[in-house]
């Protein structure tokens, strides 16, 4: 295995990462941004490490954070008035939790559903506990003609000694996520473990950075200028797919 993150640092910004497909930047949806002010610093300060495109991805969760699309296009137009930023792009989809109501919405109502650019859709699991739900979702969004990303796969505990399940879901057709903080070791060791360990396996599909508060953003400010990523990811991840973003008619 490759040592990762140990060379001498050659790039000092976010560039080459082209699109933030997965932040909490919305503000008052989930345990992200509580505010537009918060938002707008949040998006000035990542523009500033390179980033010019931001999907907006707030959490989808029955039980928690039961944010409908109406409330999600409320949140986004808002931001887009307020913060007027040139050269910064935004855009909105969901992060949805992998459960039974998912899997309903799947099976029945799919054109509600809101992804990325064209028909990638954003799931995420609990870190301590998987779903019993994830191949139904997985099988039934692939049927319907979307492609599920999960994200942030560093960081659920019960594939860290064990990927053999993240290799099943590539198989059915998911492509797979990992944080920027995890592989800067912000979440701990293991989870920057992961991260090499997926890289070298040529598993990682797309890099964002799940920005959810102000101290993530100095933590990624802090980081960049130390140590430059850019040789092992920007050649691997698929996020200059995500570069022209489909524009909205209700937006």
């Amino acid at each position: 295995m490759f040592s990762i993150f140990n060379r001498k640092p050659h790039y000092h910004d976010l560039s080459w990462m082209s699109v933030d497909m997965h932040s909490h930047l919305l503000p008052g949806l989930d345990d992200g941004s509580r505010s537009i002010d918060e938002s707008i610093v949040m998006i000035s300060r990542l523009h500033k490490q390179g980033i010019n495109q931001f999907y907006c991805t707030p959490h989808v969760q029955q039980e928690i954070y039961p944010n409908s699309n109406m409330q999600i296009l409320s949140a986004y137009q808002a931001l887009q008035h307020a913060a007027q930023l040139q050269h910064v792009q935004l855009d909105y989809a969901a992060q949805y939790a992998v459960d039974k109501a998912l899997l309903q919405q799947v099976l029945t109502q799919t054109n509600s559903l809101l992804p990325l650019h064209e028909n990638y859709v954003l799931i995420g699991m609990a870190y301590f506990s998987e779903s019993v739900f994830i191949k139904q979702v997985i099988n039934a969004l692939v049927i319907k003609g979307f492609v599920p990303i999960l994200a942030n796969v560093e960081r659920y505990v019960y594939y860290h000694y064990d990927s053999s399940p993240l290799k099943a879901f590539k198989d059915l057709g998911c492509l797979l996520q990992v944080g920027l903080l995890s592989c800067y070791g912000y979440y701990g060791s293991k989870e920057k473990q992961v991260v090499k360990h997926l890289l070298d396996a040529g598993m990682v599909d797309f890099l964002g950075t799940d920005v959810h508060y102000e101290r993530h953003v100095k933590a990624i400010e802090h980081f960049v200028g130390k140590q430059d990523l850019s040789p092992y990811f920007a050649n691997k991840i698929k996020n200059k797919t995500l570069v022209t973003a489909r524009q909205r008619v209700d937006a």
